[in-house]
């Protein structure tokens, strides 16, 4: 049996970190730049109005933020996509939170913070903020997240023909959940993706799920202790391993991704 083939363009990215606030600020630091002396907190994304901004968590701001961005690259309203949203482990800061509360002896919930503990939340600030009537998804795949997320948005763009958003995000871990995972780094990547025929210009990627597992995620050229820190604690980071091939000016490679415990899946850029 043949795996079939699908096949897109990549047409926009964003990003946003800890020590970079573009994709080109994330390409510098791929292709060997220093880090800047400070990092920075977190994001202020200008699409969400102030008021919603100030109650905005993290992950929230992370997501919209680099979402925000990568339209901007890809010179495209952000109404006329459709969205695949995912994280990790989604915002445990507010699911640490809302278990304390709940185990405790008042058991009252700010009406806020529960409005903000749901996974779909980003998803949900990012249609309103820019008046997106299509359709919003919002994944969870714990270390697969990358390669899930990115079938998932790719299959969108093929069978139905439309440009897709497709965003990663993740925050710090809260500590009750340290064991579990240890990332400590805030990470947000954005993707544009169109059906390979679109008469648009953009980076062509080819995609096929192999029923052949891969137990190890692919290797990054850059050793920098803050990007393999990144790339080995964060979830969503793991699109880096795809994000290195971006930045590189000829950008030929083929990656191989794991997917679950017999698959895997395979991205050749051209």
């Amino acid at each position: 049996m043949h795996a079939k083939e699908l096949k897109c363009k990549v047409a926009g990215i964003g990003a946003w970190g800890n020590y970079f606030d573009s994709w080109q600020a994330l390409q510098a630091l791929l292709n060997g730049d220093t880090l800047p002396d400070s990092a920075s907190k977190g994001p202020k994304p200008a699409v969400i109005p102030a008021n919603e901004r100030r109650r905005a968590p993290l992950p929230v701001r992370l997501a919209v933020e680099s979402s925000w961005q990568a339209t901007q690259s890809a010179n495209v309203s952000p109404d006329a996509l459709t969205c695949v949203f995912v994280s990790g482990l989604g915002d445990t800061d507010l699911t640490d939170y809302m278990c304390r509360t709940l185990a405790s002896e008042h058991k009252e919930l700010s009406p806020t913070k529960f409005h903000n503990s749901v996974h779909n939340a980003p998803a949900g600030y990012w249609t309103i903020s820019t008046h997106t009537m299509s359709a919003a998804n919002s994944v969870a795949g714990y270390q697969q997240s990358v390669s899930l997320a990115l079938l998932e948005a790719i299959i969108q763009c093929e069978s139905e023909g439309v440009p897709v958003l497709v965003t990663f995000y993740d925050a710090p871990v809260a500590d009750v959940l340290q064991p579990i995972l240890s990332n400590q780094q805030a990470f947000a990547f954005s993707l544009i993706i169109y059906p390979d025929a679109a008469d648009i210009e953009g980076v062509a990627l080819s995609v096929t799920v192999q029923n052949t597992p891969v137990e190890k995620w692919p290797t990054l050229r850059n050793t920098s202790d803050y990007i393999s820190s990144l790339y080995s604690d964060n979830p969503s980071a793991r699109v880096l391993c795809l994000a290195e091939i971006f930045s590189q000016p000829n950008n030929n490679a083929t990656i191989a991704m794991p997917l679950s415990k017999a698959t895997s899946i395979a991205f050749n850029c051209v």
